[in-house]
């Protein structure tokens, strides 16, 4: 699957956020799609998520259906309002699609 077209399938589908200090990353690499999604808040404390789609050679999926994904999977945790903080083990939380 061509990554690149799924990295741009997201950025077509994804429906930007105007909230101040909220910043939306895609790359792709080492055979997958990762969006990260991180906020500045009025504390000072950077919080987030990170969505990762890593399709294989099995899947009816094309890349539009990933990138489409993605988007929606991102917007809906956006929709919830307050993002995650880091974990215990100082990472951000990590979705997979």
């Amino acid at each position: 699957m061509d990554l690149n077209a799924a990295q741009q399938a997201f950025e077509a589908n994804y429906q930007q956020d105007p909230r101040d200090g909220l910043t939306v990353t895609a790359s792709t690499g080492d055979g997958e799609l990762r969006v990260e999604v991180r906020h500045l808040d009025a504390d000072g404390e950077t919080r987030g998520f990170t969505v990762v789609a890593q399709p294989t050679e099995g899947e009816d999926k094309s890349a539009e259906d990933v990138g489409r994904d993605v988007a929606e999977v991102v917007e809906r945790e956006l929709a919830y309002g307050q993002l995650p903080a880091r974990g215990e083990d100082g990472e951000y939380r990590r979705i997979v699609v």
